[in-house]
């Protein structure tokens, strides 16, 4: 399959996935909101979940609602979100690497990985496969301006990439300091950081959809641009 064709499928794919999340929130968010119209009306019942040996009448589901709806759906639909983006990026990056695997031709590789190589071919699968693993590590804005040096696509503005950072400042303190902000996440933020240290971040549900959108709009520019270079 040439480039075009593989970056394009790339794209529509993650276009695809993102609603499909969107979809999620929305959707379970509005039977949750039904089903609280049910338990006001006079429905009752009893849940029960054998891993946890819990039981939930439905007015303690009822009183629940608003916790696993602002905390645990809109948190988690938004890691998905971040989720991904970056497998559309790094995805994106290992295609083109692939294609044109010339400008990798100054990483200098150890005698033992050359040595355990099958062919040419294996050593450079393998430090396509090493180049996004590395930069995973860097800010947000290392990477796009490492995908600029490489393919000069001109896109996304500073706005977005500023936008960017701090949605993926947000995900992992979400995901590796139990949502508490910290210096890394400030850091990481710059001018966009929503908190200070030591409060606790929060995903309000018009920054969900804006960065939905965002992420989006990011994911069309960048592949529409890299498939006119390819």
């Amino acid at each position: 399959m040439a480039l075009k064709d593989d970056l394009r499928l790339l794209a529509n794919r993650t276009h695809a996935a993102l609603d499909q999340s969107h979809d999620y929130f929305t959707y379970t968010k509005r039977v949750w909101r039904l089903l609280e119209k049910d338990i006001k009306k006079g429905r009752t019942f009893t849940f029960r979940n054998p891993p946890t040996r819990t039981r939930m009448s439905e007015q303690a589901l009822l009183a629940k609602a608003e916790l696993y709806i602002a905390s645990y759906l809109t948190s988690f639909s938004f890691q998905h979100f971040v989720s991904l983006f970056e497998d559309f990026f790094f995805g994106l990056l290992r295609l083109w690497l692939a294609a044109y695997p010339a400008s990798l031709s100054r990483k200098q590789l150890d005698l033992g990985t050359v040595l355990k190589a099958a062919d040419k071919d294996a050593i450079i699968l393998g430090v396509v496969d090493k180049e996004p693993n590395e930069l995973k590590y860097e800010r947000v804005a290392d990477w796009f301006a490492y995908l600029e040096r490489l393919v000069k696509l001109g896109c996304p503005t500073a706005d977005e990439i500023e936008s960017l950072a701090e949605i993926k400042a947000s995900r992992d303190i979400l995901v590796h300091n139990k949502g508490i902000v910290n210096t890394t996440y400030i850091l990481k933020a710059g001018g966009r950081a929503r908190y200070r240290d030591g409060e606790v971040l929060e995903i309000p549900e018009p920054y969900h959809r804006e960065n939905w959108e965002t992420i989006k709009k990011v994911v069309q520019n960048v592949s529409e641009a890299a498939i006119q270079k390819a």
